[in-house]
């Protein structure tokens, strides 16, 4: 255990060699906050729990630690259903190295961390600036718990609090930053009119199938906007129930109804979602799909979508001729939907996620724009 000091200068200097961590100031964090003591057991890729105090496990604990990972510290059972998901993790240091420095801050910024988590990230927070400058949410009591105690066995005393992420911490605001690590589908209000004047906000805005980290600059009173980075976040939710892995702390749905299934046959050929930029436009277009994936079925390719209300379409991945055959039920035609993301993204050059944007007020609610904040997603056809 005494080599970690070793461990944490190699992991901070390999994120040096690959262009991740170039700000001085915050790999002198990473080289100082013992990564190992925020993470005392985690699960590994089999699911079996890696625990530092196990003597036979402990070599091989402490060198995955301080290894450029996401390790998964807490999993939940999924109501109603035999699965597992995970709940809270240590992010991979090279996308919170990323993540610090495009936060940007200053030495005398006040930053408000979204998901406490283990406490690693406030940790290398409270190193770079001071305990009283950061402050940081979770759900989840016992992580808020854990993290705290973690803190102060460093000597770091940061205010941390357990509730509604969603909420932020008003009585401790305004703030300069903010970063969340967890995901939104849209900017929670409370984020906005905590944000000092020409603060930031650091978030991973996405829907199921795809979404980007955002840094957006408040610009006047009460409206923040921001181009998309390009970079995903992966990050899990923020939810409503500390118990629950859903987003809404429902119930997640296994069965789709057969009735009124109809058929018919595309030229689009879904091998053209396996381009991230047209996932992330379809995403844009239609934010309730919650899933796009694809299985075989007797030998035969086919490609999933899923929305929120049940609706739900099935294609076939190999033509026959020169059309997919679709299969799909609901309301509405989830792949007629996908075809006119395909032909818009097409008509308007295939533009990157990085010539999107997002703008978000408190009285207006937020949208997507394309180049320009007066170029609505939802006008582009």
């Amino acid at each position: 255990m005494n080599d970690w000091r070793t461990r944490a200068k190699r992991l901070a200097r390999d994120l040096a060699d690959h262009g991740v961590l170039t700000d001085p100031r915050w790999r002198a964090a990473f080289e100082a906050v013992p990564r190992h003591a925020f993470v005392p057991r985690f699960y590994g890729e089999n699911g079996a729990i890696v625990d530092g105090g196990d003597p036979g496990q402990r070599d091989a604990w402490l060198s995955t630690v301080y290894t450029d990972s996401t390790l998964v510290t807490q999993i939940a059972a999924v109501p109603g259903t035999e699965l597992r998901w995970s709940t809270s993790s240590s992010t991979m240091p090279s996308l919170m190295a990323r993540m610090f420095q495009l936060l940007d801050v200053t030495d005398d910024d006040r930053v408000l961390e979204i998901g406490t988590g283990s406490g690693y990230n406030a940790a290398l927070l409270c190193h770079r600036l001071s305990d009283a400058q950061v402050a940081s949410i979770d759900l989840d009591p016992e992580l808020v718990a854990d993290a705290r105690r973690r803190l102060a066995a460093l000597g770091h005393r940061p205010r941390l609090v357990a509730g509604d992420g969603a909420a932020g911490i008003p009585d401790a605001a305004p703030y300069q930053r903010i970063i969340a690590t967890c995901a939104v589908r849209e900017v929670p209000l409370a984020w906005i009119t905590q944000l000092a004047p020409d603060g930031l906000i650091l978030a991973d805005v996405r829907g199921e199938i795809a979404g980007s980290l955002v840094v957006l600059r408040r610009s006047e009173s009460h409206t923040v906007g921001g181009r998309f980075l390009g970079l995903p976040g992966h990050f899990m939710w923020m939810r409503a129930e500390a118990g629950n892995p859903l987003r809404d702390a429902g119930t997640y749905r296994t069965t789709f109804s057969l009735d009124g299934a109809r058929h018919r046959a595309t030229d689009l050929d879904p091998a053209a979602f396996d381009e991230p930029n047209l996932r992330f436009f379809l995403q844009l277009l239609v934010p309730d799909i919650e899933a796009m994936y694809r299985t075989r079925n007797h030998g035969t390719g086919v490609m999933h979508l899923r929305s929120d209300d049940g609706c739900w379409a099935e294609v076939g991945t190999t033509a026959e001729g020169e059309r997919h055959r679709v299969t799909e039920a609901g309301t509405r035609s989830l792949w007629t939907a996908a075809e006119r993301a395909a032909r818009l993204w097409v008509h308007h050059g295939r533009p990157a996620c990085t010539r999107f944007g997002l703008t978000c007020t408190v009285d207006g609610g937020q949208h997507f724009w394309l180049d320009d904040p007066s170029t609505a997603v939802e006008l582009l056809g």
